[in-house]
């Protein structure tokens, strides 16, 4: 017979039992800025579908951290459906806006991962530090909100 699972038990600062639950996520998840993708998805972002649909397949697939996406443009391509041709358009626009950024290189394929301001695999303080390196994207008509949080500080 095998040996029951470990069972973490988180108490609060009384010794009170907090009840947990694991995610029910299929595997990595992100935290990801709502207000951003929202605003790119919009009919006005002056993004096409194809666009923002790259937008979100690099949400999804941008390991942690600021490691960048290791496929190459055909790769990809073969993937999502289109030409190798057409997703380097894509490419170029998405990177342009800063939705994408090179992060890495392997010979002349670049590499590429989503904006740590759009979306991160990591802990808060990661996220933090990741965007101090870049600036943040160039979303057509979206205007970010006041300071908040540490942004303020």
């Amino acid at each position: 017979m095998a040996a029951a699972r470990p069972v973490r038990r988180v108490v609060d600062e009384f010794g009170n039992d907090v009840p947990t639950a694991p995610y029910a996520y299929s595997g990595w998840h992100a935290t990801v800025d709502k207000e951003r993708v929202r605003a790119i998805t919009r009919k006005s972002s002056g993004f096409t579908p194809a666009e923002k649909f790259m937008v979100l397949w690099f949400i999804g697939a941008s390991p942690p951290g600021m490691d960048p996406v290791h496929r190459t443009g055909k790769d990809i391509a073969d993937e999502v459906g289109m030409t190798p041709d057409a997703l380097g358009r894509i490419m170029k626009k998405l990177a342009r806006h800063r939705l994408i950024i090179e992060t890495g290189k392997l010979g002349r394929i670049k590499l590429y991962r989503i904006s740590p301001y759009i979306a991160f695999h990591g802990s808060g303080l990661e996220q933090r530090e990741a965007v101090k390196d870049w600036n943040p994207p160039e979303i057509p008509g979206w205007v970010a909100p006041g300071p908040r949080g540490w942004e303020g500080q």
